[in-house]
């Protein structure tokens, strides 16, 4: 298997116009089910330096579109994007560290990876899509103090912005947007539960 050496790079125009090119090329084939075209697409396109091909790449392997899974090559393609600031990218290698598929489990760098995604964000206006994802997993972490201090009131912040963002994926019919809006639910109805457990706590030991 070819791979990228070193960091992505766009080297100058005509190169970023032609990875855009392969790039919108190999989405359309994977919107077909035409996975083994779409990854040439894709590697070709990364060859040129595009992170979002790579990130692709990663979601090729990690759903073993072209055969089996495989977790060590997703991990590549998705870290290769991520080191070039991806922000899709950055949740993946995150949960390659929560869940511990190839690496080590590792809660803190998890949450550094899904920070960071969150981080990317700001430079992008066309990352709604990944919004909920992100900020559902931040919200998780402070939620379990999972990589970070358990901060519940930070868990409601986040858990309310995936929420907000959740609706995006319904309106543009993302792609199982109803488990990832069940997800975010469910965590939703356990942060408020566990806040107003507290306050009934603290209120009863103030009325002591």
């Amino acid at each position: 298997m070819k791979k990228c050496s070193g960091a992505i790079k766009i080297f100058d125009q005509e190169e970023y116009h032609k990875s855009m090119e392969l790039l919108e090329l190999g989405a359309s084939a994977y919107r077909q089910g035409r996975y083994d075209e779409a990854k040439r697409y894709y590697e070709q396109s990364a060859e040129l330096g595009s992170s979002q091909a790579a990130c692709n790449l990663g979601y090729i392997y990690a759903y073993g579109r072209t055969g089996e899974r495989d977790d060590e090559q997703a991990f590549y393609w998705f870290n290769l994007a991520a080191v070039d600031g991806n922000a899709n990218a950055c949740y993946k290698v995150g949960d390659a560290y929560y869940y511990g598929d190839f690496v080590a489990s590792n809660p803190a760098l998890a949450f550094r990876y899904y920070k960071k995604a969150a981080d990317y964000l700001d430079y992008s206006d066309t990352d709604d899509d990944i919004k909920a994802d992100i900020f559902y997993r931040l919200a998780l972490c402070y939620f379990k103090g999972s990589g970070v201090q358990l901060d519940l009131l930070q868990a409601l912040s986040y858990v309310n912005q995936a929420e907000t963002y959740s609706y995006y994926d319904r309106f543009n019919d993302k792609f199982m947007w109803e488990s990832v809006a069940k997800r975010i639910e469910t965590l939703r109805a356990q942060i408020i539960a566990k806040l107003d457990a507290q306050f009934a706590e603290l209120k009863s030991d103030n009325d002591a």
